[in-house]
């Protein structure tokens, strides 16, 4: 993984490419122009180039790098002005002090400026579903031993329906009653539908009237199960203040008791990181309290089966994304990967990192199709960028690739674009 050098060893870098006038390399257009630090001030670096560079941009970003002892290091700077600002082709222009300088690089070859005679178009990879509702960033799994599961009937179905009636059967030796709800949207969740959608967890109330919060979490698998902690930060961000937590937990549970409720278990349906409604089961018989909390295993079982049930029906079918091409603008490009950015929106939640999309590089004289896995994303501004790796691009398609991009012939990745060497 490439190493950031900042501080004081960044400063001594940037001192030393001035002093001794070390070339740094700008790859632009299958060209390669050698810069040298003509001033440098604490925000600013004065460059010069060995001869006009025609592509130059104010605002633009490029990617510069040099080496050092035996050591590539690389840095990015913006645009800041052209120097005496007289044209595009200037030699002369200044560009913003970057924040580190990075060592150890963990490419395999120079990244370039995109160049403009290249397309990018995109398909995700796998079913991906735009839901109205809330995610979470992991879906923890509960236990699935045959001791959590002991007394829990087979799924023998795929019926959504008959699991119902399968849950309505199991149910009464543990509880009076109980229902199952699917949300119609974020914006109308109660409390405790959004305390389990913002956790991702089982919200467990064994007896309302012994207050969970000081019930004894060791005797269940509490990494499922909503906390005091969690409890809380849920209750601040509906506008609870601060000072008044524990006014409005016990106003929470003497309005259960109010309404009848001695014990309560809401359990999450998810699907693809969606949290889309809960299994709630409820207690009001004294002599049934407390809740057992053996019935949270298996009612997670059988929540992952109503899903799977509605998946199978259609339910998510109309948000499905479908597999339509995206075109992309592209940032730069190397021979093993490439970074584009695509606005914020809908379809770039499913671009997580580590998830894999089908690329498409169209050129002038072919297209090349990869399968490439996201390493790295940032947002700026109302866009975000997403740092790619190629994984199965063919030998031919590397070498007509690499020859494009750098306009030089194909060599070992174990060579540098330095310098005229490759």
């Amino acid at each position: 993984m490439s190493m950031p050098i900042k501080g004081i060893e960044k400063d001594f870098m940037i001192n030393l490419l001035y002093n001794e006038q070390i070339p740094i390399i700008f790859l632009c257009n299958r060209e390669e122009y050698t810069l040298k630090i003509e001033k440098y001030t604490k925000d600013t670096i004065y460059f010069k180039s060995d001869r006009p560079i025609g592509d130059l941009v104010v605002g633009k970003t490029i990617d510069l790098i040099f080496t050092y002892n035996s050591l590539t290091i690389s840095f990015t700077v913006a645009m800041n002005t052209l120097d005496h600002g007289v044209s595009l082709q200037e030699k002369h222009f200044i560009g913003n002090m970057p924040e580190f300088l990075y060592k150890d690089l963990d490419r395999s070859y120079s990244r370039v400026s995109f160049p403009r005679d290249i397309q990018i178009r995109f398909t995700l990879t796998g079913d991906h579903y735009i839901l109205p509702f809330p995610q979470v960033s992991m879906v923890e799994s509960f236990e699935e031993s045959d001791t959590a599961l002991e007394g829990a009937p087979e799924l023998d179905s795929h019926d959504f329906n008959e699991m119902l009636s399968a849950i309505d059967r199991w149910i009464k030796d543990y509880a009076d009653g109980y229902k199952v709800m699917l949300f119609k949207d974020e914006a109308s969740l109660s409390f405790e539908e959004q305390l389990i959608a913002k956790n991702g967890k089982a919200l467990f109330l064994p007896s309302i009237k012994d207050r969970f919060l000081n019930s004894d979490t060791t005797t269940y698998a509490h990494k499922q199960v909503i906390n005091e902690e969690q409890f809380k930060a849920c209750l601040k961000s509906t506008g609870v203040n601060p000072t008044y937590l524990d006014k409005a937990i016990a106003h929470f549970f003497d309005f259960k008791e109010g309404g009848g409720i001695l014990a309560d278990l809401w359990v999450p349906l998810f699907f693809k990181n969606y949290v889309i409604g809960s299994i709630r089961v409820w207690i009001k018989k004294a002599e049934k309290v407390p809740l057992d909390y053996k019935i949270i295993a298996p009612l997670y079982r059988y929540a992952q089966g109503l899903v799977l049930a509605l998946k199978e029906q259609g339910y998510f079918e109309s948000r499905r994304i479908k597999n339509t091409p995206i075109t992309a603008k592209g940032i730069d490009i190397s021979a093993s990967g490439l970074r584009f950015t695509y606005p914020v929106s809908a379809i770039t939640t499913a671009m997580t990192v580590n998830s894999k999309i089908a690329l498409k590089l169209i050129m002038p004289m072919r297209t090349i199709s990869v399968t490439a896995k996201i390493v790295r994303s940032y947002k700026k501004r109302d866009a975000l960028f997403f740092g790619c790796h190629f994984l199965d691009i063919t030998p031919e398609d590397m070498r007509f690739l690499f020859e494009s991009v750098y306009g030089t012939p194909f060599t070992d990745p174990g060579t540098s674009l330095i310098s005229g060497r490759v």
